[in-house]
């Protein structure tokens, strides 16, 4: 084709202005994206901060219903609330589009968001401004779509906030470099929260909600797993109330900080080095690449064995319930407070009325819960990995795990004949010989921080009531939901006290040598332990007037965590509370643990003073 030179020429100036053009408008644009980049990066924290306000909106409007008699005024309320949802929800994704550089994208990633978005607008508008019910006009059905819709979106904002949080998990686990600080608060946290809950109206059948105290009290009893409660848990609570207690004793007794990293695991990827570091100390894991997987074993053996024993229980139930979901609802409540070692039960007087008493299946299911909850994951799981080679099982086993299983078995039957000798004729006369064996072996292994009685806790003689404070003192195993001093540091002050007697200079156990910062930390605890528990009596017996023994009882339970009484904590006055509540956080989160996180560190081994001896008699 032939074109003439003067057109030709006037075409080449055309595509060289439209090319220069578009090199102008891709750097203008190049300038716009950097700037909106810039506008997003300093929007980031303020539009974090609006999620969590928004968040807080939602968890308000499903409290309301839920905690509150509903008044007018409240209703109203709620309504603004919905409102003030629908109004931040639309905000926050218009705000967001608007400062991303590439919104086709964004929108083709986030378009439920932007249906949602749509329908939101289109509500607001409706219920907002001209309550002309389009929606009804629209999709025609008889339940209210609005209510409906907005059910879904607090729910679904929730789940937002629940995995916005759970994203931001490792790199608030990345941040500590103090654990056992970490650890306190995360503790402190759940407690603060579950106080709150339990303080509105809906959680307690007279519509008034616990006090301050009472609430501090039972949810730090729970979030400890302790026990010890200052109202009746099966008649003074609404279904609310309870589940609110099911849910701080699962968290209490596994660990937030594990529970939501194993959350975080199951809906994304792994955990960085430092992240593991932090965690390590949390499950009781010494190899820091081992971390993930033995957390992941923590919660699914956790969940478990609790599945197992809600089927035990439901299995084993001789009192009649008036329907099968209280009947559920009775055995996993049970199952997950026995394995949590948390000794919370939905029945007045415990496990101690006749037919849960001499009952086989419940006496059972119950003991089997308690001694899994309370040996120690790590333990339980060194067994099933080493259950394969049955000949080298000796052997293979670590010194650890031969202390948990070996002091755990004495301690048990040295307990059962003890309470049985001295109650025979007690609290144990009315039950035949076999009840009284069984009885007896119940009451030692719940004496080892989990709470439950089958007997009159009250009415045990002082011979035995001292046998099971000895009990109580001792406690658990490590890495389990037990308190107490543990039966490891126990054994190791023990054989300690035994190769000094005997001339030695240092300490054997199982054919192995025990380091002396073992023996040192061992010691220190129950130092620390015996003094907490003597400073706290005494405070006790200042603003309290009861019996010493019932005292010096109340405050053991309290920092071993076990949760048996002599029935005076409903008794106890305010300033009373206070302090079991502040003995069982301690023993709790391990008081060691406690000064050690906020102590200031020293680096002695930089330098060594010269030896010198001391007279010690």
């Amino acid at each position: 084709m032939n074109i003439p030179y003067d057109w030709k020429q006037k075409w080449i100036r055309l595509l060289r202005r439209w090319r220069s053009f578009k090199k102008e408008a891709n750097l203008i644009l190049h300038y716009l994206q950097d700037d909106i980049y810039e506008i997003d990066k300093v929007a980031h924290p303020y539009l974090r901060a609006f999620t969590v306000i928004l968040s807080l909106l939602v968890v308000a409007s499903i409290l309301i219903p839920i905690g509150f008699d509903l008044t007018p005024e409240l209703i109203h309320l709620n309504r603004q609330i919905e409102g003030w949802i629908l109004f931040g929800f639309v905000a926050s994704f218009i705000l967001r589009l608007g400062l991303t550089s590439d919104r086709t994208t964004y929108l083709k990633r986030r378009w439920f968001e932007a249906v949602v978005s749509l329908f939101s607008m289109v509500l607001l508008i409706d219920i907002g401004v001209a309550s002309i019910g389009i929606i009804d006009y629209l999709i025609g059905v008889s339940p209210n779509p609005e209510e409906v819709f907005l059910q879904f979106l607090k729910g679904y904002l929730l789940f937002v906030v629940v995995v916005k949080f759970l994203q931001y998990l490792p790199e608030l686990l990345g941040q500590q470099e103090n654990t056992g600080r970490f650890l306190v608060y995360s503790f402190l946290s759940l407690i603060v929260g579950g106080t709150f809950l339990l303080m509105l109206p809906g959680a307690t059948r007279d519509g008034q909600g616990l006090v301050f105290i009472d609430a501090l009290f039972t949810s730090t009893s729970a979030v400890c797993v302790t026990g010890l409660i200052v109202v009746d848990t099966a008649t003074h609570f609404t279904l609310f109330g309870k589940l609110v207690i099911l849910a701080l004793i699962q968290l209490g007794g596994i660990g937030i900080v594990t529970f939501a990293t194993f959350l975080f695991l199951f809906i994304s990827g792994g955990l960085g080095v430092g992240q593991m570091n932090t965690l390590k100390d949390v499950v009781g894991e010494s190899n820091t690449s081992l971390v993930t997987a033995t957390l992941k074993r923590v919660v699914g053996f956790t969940f478990l064995v609790e599945a197992i024993g809600a089927v035990g229980y439901y299995l084993s139930w001789e009192v009649s319930f008036p329907s099968q979901g209280q009947k559920i609802l009775f055995s996993v409540f049970h199952a997950i407070s026995a394995f949590c070692n948390a000794g919370f039960s939905l029945f007045t007087n415990s496990l101690a009325d006749p037919l849960n008493a001499t009952s086989l299946g419940i006496n059972i299911t119950t003991m089997i819960l308690i001694v899994l909850g309370g040996l120690g994951f790590t333990v339980i799981w060194e067994m099933i990995r080493t259950q394969t080679d049955r000949s080298r099982w000796r052997r293979r086993l670590s010194i650890h795990t031969r202390t948990v299983l070996i002091s755990t078995a004495v301690l048990i039957a040295a307990g059962t004949v003890l309470i049985l000798a001295m109650e025979w004729n007690g609290t144990l006369a009315g039950f035949s010989w076999g009840n009284k064996i069984m009885a007896s072996l119940f009451q030692s292994i719940t004496t080892r921080t989990a709470g439950f009685n089958t007997i009159d806790t009250g009415a045990i003689g002082i011979s035995a009531t001292l046998v099971m404070l000895t009990l109580m003192f001792i406690g658990g195993s490590p890495a389990s939901t037990a308190g107490g001093i543990k039966t490891t540091t126990f054994t190791v002050v023990m054989r300690s006290i035994v190769m000094t007697v005997r001339g030695y200079n240092k300490m054997e156990l199982f054919k192995r040598t025990v380091p002396n910062q073992v023996i040192f930390r061992a010691m220190t605890v129950i130092l620390l332990a015996a003094s907490c528990i003597s400073i706290s009596t005494i405070l006790l017996s200042l603003v309290e007037d009861h019996a010493f023994m019932d005292l010096f009882f109340e405050e053991v339970s309290a920092f071993a965590t076990v949760g048996l009484s002599r029935g005076i904590t409903g008794d106890l006055t305010s300033w009373g509370k206070f302090i079991i509540v502040v003995s069982m956080f301690l023993g709790r989160v391990g008081i060691l643990t406690f000064m050690a996180a906020f102590a200031s560190k020293v680096d002695t081994n930089k330098y060594k003073y010269p030896e010198e001896d001391i007279m010690v008699s």
